[in-house]
């Protein structure tokens, strides 16, 4: 097999086979690479949970003297988009997992568009935070 060959597995999938069966139990084995492809991206979304986590702790401790609870809400704010990425990653594992099995298009680019956002928001908090003059 050459080097930019991709081997085409066309056998049924086994049912209930492998956790979760709303993703296994339809279609097709899809290309390994694919798949593997798929858990990276979702791998990506649990890490950017934990580095949202990790810059809450951060802004929540390195703010504990500003005059206003803007620290407070901006850690909070981060959490919950850490909360967001988690969901949003097994979510969008599900459907593409599914959309592959099922040789059917791949989904939008609508959340991570919506992460983009939310973090640049988040951002912006930051930065008046850091520019905001302690009293």
């Amino acid at each position: 097999m050459a080097g930019n060959e991709v081997m085409d597995f066309d056998g049924e999938a086994e049912p209930a086979s492998r956790s979760p069966r709303g993703v296994y139990d339809v279609g097709h084995e899809p290309d390994p690479l694919y798949t593997l492809a798929n858990e990276r991206t979702y791998l990506s979304w649990l890490r950017l949970a934990v580095t949202l986590l990790a810059g809450a702790v951060a802004i929540d401790r390195l703010f504990l003297e500003h005059p206003w609870f803007g620290s407070e809400i901006m850690a909070l704010g981060l959490v919950a988009i850490a909360f967001a990425s988690c969901g949003i990653g097994v979510r969008r594992w599900w459907v593409t997992e599914r959309a592959l099995r099922c040789r059917r298009p791949l989904p939008g680019f609508g959340a991570p568009l919506l992460s983009t956002v939310a973090i640049l928001l988040t951002a912006l908090g930051v930065i008046i935070l850091v520019l905001t003059p302690r009293s």
